[in-house]
């Protein structure tokens, strides 16, 4: 298993693409932080890091989106360039093959929300300093609990994304697809919400963050509960992995 992990390990960052993504999170994140210290020096406020770490949260939802760019193809471009039969040679058996890529989706969804949350850090650092920070602790405290919610995000849309990979075995579909699914969820998902619909409660994306529950907020579904959403994504994990399992297990792939 270990090998195979490095193997998946290797091709991701063996890509330009992915290089891409990381380069191009990184731009985004300084962009965001000279845009604050301009506003902040125009307004003439001091801020300190945790002051822009907090506003870093508001830009976390693009996350999800990075993930979803390795994890539509890791399955899918194998058929596509064909090297498929030569994966399936070796002696690893299929489950294993399946799910060393889906480890190295899961491992790459923490890397990018790491990578977002350390450049935050740092650049906040660089940018801010350390004045008033004892007295920001709350400002961490609420951070850390959005950087959760982006992680449980990033990594149930990743195995959406992953799942559609197998089932399809083409990485514009299974891209484009969970691109469309994901905005239209999430604004269904408020829609339902607004006019307090009961079965909402039951989508995926209504039960993707704990952090309505440790900050003391109202759920957005009447009847919700940490179980229950737990419940929720635990369901939505197995059918996702079930599904993948199944197409790439059973399904005749050598073909």
């Amino acid at each position: 298993m270990i090998r195979l992990l490095k193997n998946e390990h290797m091709k991701i960052f063996l890509k330009k693409g992915s290089w891409a993504l990381a380069i191009g999170l990184a731009v985004i994140c300084f962009v965001m932080a000279l845009f604050m210290k301009k506003m902040l020096a125009g307004a003439g406020v001091e801020e300190n890091y945790l002051g822009f770490l907090s506003f870093s949260t508001g830009f976390l939802g693009m996350l999800p989106f990075f993930t979803v760019a390795i994890a539509g193809a890791i399955v899918a471009s194998e058929f596509e360039r064909g090297t498929i039969k030569f994966l399936l040679i070796r002696k690893a058996t299929r489950s294993k093959v399946l799910l060393s890529k889906y480890i190295t989706t899961v491992l790459f969804s923490v890397y990018i929300v790491l990578l977002y949350f350390f450049l935050s850090v740092f650049l906040g650092m660089l940018l801010f300093g350390f004045q008033n920070a004892a007295e920001s602790g709350p400002l961490l405290t609420t951070a850390l609990i959005d950087y959760g919610d982006c992680l449980i995000e990033t990594i149930i849309t990743a195995t959406f994304a992953f799942m559609l990979s197998a089932v399809f075995r083409s990485t514009v579909l299974s891209v484009g697809l969970t691109f469309i699914i994901l905005l239209a969820a999430k604004s269904a998902v408020q829609l339902l919400a607004h006019y307090d619909v009961a079965w909402g409660r039951f989508l995926l994306f209504s039960n993707t963050g704990f952090g309505q529950y440790a900050r003391g907020n109202v759920p957005l579904f009447e009847g919700m509960s940490p179980l229950f959403t737990l419940l929720v994504l635990l369901f939505h994990f197995i059918s996702f992995l079930g599904l993948a399992w199944a197409a790439f297990v059973k399904r005749d792939v050598a073909n």
